[in-house]
């Protein structure tokens, strides 16, 4: 099977699936000397922003051949292993997970000096949303008045939480979801977990949505081989009623897929009920396609509103997942919600 690289900072454009029409406007502004100063290369989480700002820090000290897997330039190979200098990266750090406003200091001085081994010196700011005012504000002075050299590559999942004032100065450039097939057939050529089951990396692709991150993430956290039980305790929890919410969010937590994977896994059976309650004939668009027992077993019990009312639910606990949260504490609140919605 053809090797999955992982690590972001090993891509180079030719490695990542998905995101033509990022890499062809990203290739046509290097050839044609037209390349903004800064970039803001924002998309859903797990949909291969990092991935794609390294390929381009590579890509703009090694055109053309930079784009390539075989590529052996200086800048690709060290990129590659954290080691170039001209590559400066922040992220946030400490308890409160902020981008630290010395980090911003410190990357402006960097920054203002000449690539030493490179044609472009790059100043990677991930996760930028996570910048407080004080951080933004230094920064922004910094993209204002960039040196000729210099290439400042903003990444985030929340492009509105960050301030008017920098996201104007720098040029979007926007990570799509790669079409549920396409991902299915890239993942079934690459996975031995998938046992050659087309349908498994159909529902993982499908629960992912389209985001070729978030598919490898929950394919390592184990979620396939836990999913039986956790759909085993939703009907468990559906049957038995309140009494059974605390054990029902104890089987939905355990295991690593974390409070992400129990929401999305929760958010897929959900939707198919609704699914199979508007439209029984329509299997193909259920996310479990192989659970229809189950799920025509179900869906008779409860009513449209209130499997809208449920997804509802479930959707606003999607912003815990990144945070600092217990997911069964999490799970048993949301599970009293949803019984009280599907009148459990």
């Amino acid at each position: 099977m053809n090797r999955i690289i992982v690590e972001p900072r090993e891509h180079v454009f030719e490695t990542i699936l998905g995101q033509d029409s990022a890499k062809r406007l990203l290739r046509t502004m290097i050839a044609s000397n037209r390349l903004p100063r800064a970039l803001l290369v924002h998309g859903r989480p797990g949909v291969g922003k990092r991935s794609l700002a390294y390929a381009l820090a590579k890509l703009v000290n090694a055109f053309p051949e930079g784009e390539r897997a075989d590529c052996r330039s200086a800048a690709c190979r060290k990129i590659a292993r954290g080691v170039y200098i001209d590559l400066i990266e922040i992220a946030p750090s400490g308890p409160g997970g902020q981008i630290r406003v010395e980090s911003a200091h410190e990357a402006g001085a960097r920054l203002a000096t000449a690539p030493i081994e490179g044609q472009r010196k790059v100043l990677l700011v991930l996760d930028s949303h996570r910048m407080n005012v004080a951080t933004a504000n230094a920064l922004l002075k910094t993209i204002e008045e960039p040196p000729s050299y210099a290439l400042i590559i903003l990444v985030t999942d929340r492009p509105g939480m960050l301030l008017p004032t920098i996201r104007s100065r720098a040029t979007p450039v926007r990570c799509c979801e790669t079409p549920c097939e396409t991902l299915a057939a890239w993942l079934l050529e690459r996975l031995a977990q998938l046992g050659g089951d087309r349908e498994r990396a159909r529902f993982v692709a499908a629960l992912a949505e389209g985001r070729v991150g978030r598919a490898l993430e929950l394919i390592a956290t184990g979620l396939l081989e836990n999913r039986n039980d956790s759909l085993q305790a939703l009907v468990d929890f559906h049957r038995e009623g309140y009494r059974a919410f605390m054990i029902t969010a104890y089987r939905l937590s355990k295991g690593e897929a974390g409070l992400a994977g129990a929401l999305s896994l929760l958010f897929s059976w959900y939707r198919d009920l609704l699914v199979n309650r508007v439209a029984p004939t329509a299997t193909e668009l259920l996310f479990n396609k192989d659970q229809l027992e189950r799920l025509r077993a179900m869906a008779s019990r409860f009513t449209l509103e209130g499997l809208v009312e449920a997804l509802e639910r479930i959707a606003r606990r999607f912003d815990l997942a990144d945070r600092i949260a217990i997911p069964q504490l999490v799970l048993e609140s949301l599970l009293v919600e949803v019984g009280m919605a599907t009148k459990c």
